[in-house]
């Protein structure tokens, strides 16, 4: 029997399928709004905290992603905190994707002419104009590319929550191929549901950067 002419099969891709949007909308917006901030602070020659952002960076980007959730996950009830599944894959998930987002954007904050900041600090711009008018829209333009990649990285990586007992689309293609013993077509089904997703991204990214592309001409 077709896995796809089945309503109960296709229930449960279609609730694995919303479970991975959720899950990859939420880190890659909650990612990118943590990222700015510490990007904006590691362009400070000095800082108290510049050190700690360092060590988080170096952490999180190291650290094995699964590693994270299962922390999270099974490790912290040992210390008496007990998170629900969600939360768990949440937290992990932005923990590492906002390290890489930092790094993409302290980069493009880095790679702006020097002469910039001091035009506009010529033209009377207080600070916080000259980020928000200046910098930080071309730190972004400089960063798409790694950016959107990591947001699908992110979309791929929403597949290790089923390890921590969530059911999104790999959790739902595993149970479905237990019961079916139909690897193959189940495989191809879920692939076909990411490549849509990637696809999605890459798009906008296309639509973003020419976007950019005419403002600059």
């Amino acid at each position: 029997m077709n896995i796809l002419l089945d309503p109960a099969y296709q229930q449960m891709l279609l609730d694995g399928l919303v479970m991975t949007l959720l899950i990859s909308v939420v880190v890659i917006i909650v990612s990118n709004i943590l990222a700015l901030p510490l990007a904006i602070y590691m362009q400070r020659p000095k800082g108290a905290f510049r050190r700690a952002i360092i060590g988080y960076s170096f952490f999180a980007r190291a650290a094995p992603v699964l590693a994270l959730l299962f922390a999270l996950y099974y490790g912290l009830p040992r210390l008496g905190i007990y998170l629900e599944p969600v939360p768990s894959a949440l937290i992990g998930l932005i923990f590492a994707s906002t390290a890489y987002n930092l790094e993409f954007l302290r980069s493009g904050f880095e790679s702006i002419p020097s002469g910039q900041l001091d035009a506009a600090k010529a033209l009377g711009l207080r600070p916080f104009a000259t980020y928000w008018k200046v910098m930080i829209p071309q730190a972004y333009r400089l960063a798409a590319p790694s950016l959107f990649s990591n947001a699908i990285q992110m979309v791929k990586g929403s597949s290790l929550a089923s390890l921590v007992a969530i059911d999104e689309l790999t959790a739902a293609s595993t149970v479905i191929i237990s019961e079916t013993y139909k690897a193959i077509e189940v495989l191809l089904v879920v692939s076909v549901f990411y490549l849509v997703i990637a696809a999605v991204i890459i798009a906008l990214q296309y639509l973003y950067e020419t976007r950019q592309s005419a403002r600059r001409r």
